[in-house]
């Protein structure tokens, strides 16, 4: 029984000790600059006519990011049907009211790291539309690192 515990005991610590790495090696991966994600001043603009599929970024949270904007563009968009899972439900409501955009730019200003692998990405957005008031103005995504994949959580808006 001695030995059954120790052997139980040591698979716990070595668990323990697997986990704090991953948690560690995460924390560091994020950025938390611009300039970390490679894109100081670089400005990023969708078009409804022009949307293409794929991403040429390095930066997975831009990609996430561009796609969940593609969407809020054109929720029939190729690639959206398989991304859905990385972002708010609300960007694939239907309701001409809300004034869906069909041209969107955006600035990254900052990055914030939050609790976990949780990360704020501050953008400064264009917009021809509405679109709940999330993409004129200083736009944050709020990001979260889950089964490999970047996620859109949530994204808000500060007023100027």
């Amino acid at each position: 029984m001695k030995k059954f515990l120790s052997i139980a005991s040591l698979c716990l610590l070595l668990a323990a000790c697997f986990e704090t790495e991953t948690n560690k090696s995460r924390e560091q991966s994020q950025p938390s600059a611009p300039q970390e994600l490679g894109i100081e001043d670089k400005k990023f603009s969708f078009s409804k006519e022009t949307l293409a599929e794929g991403c040429t970024e390095e930066s997975n949270i831009l990609c996430t990011i561009n796609m969940a904007l593609k969407c809020t563009i054109n929720p029939d968009f190729s690639e959206c049907a398989s991304h859905k899972g990385q972002m708010p439900d609300f960007i694939f409501m239907v309701d001409d009211s809300l004034g869906r955009p069909t041209e969107i730019t955006y600035q990254v200003q900052k990055l914030k790291s939050l609790e976990g692998t949780a990360v704020e990405v501050y953008t400064n957005s264009q917009c021809d539309g509405n679109w709940f008031g999330l993409c004129n103005g200083n736009i944050i995504y709020v990001m979260d690192f889950q089964n490999n994949n970047w996620v859109v959580k949530d994204i808000y808006a500060l007023a100027d």
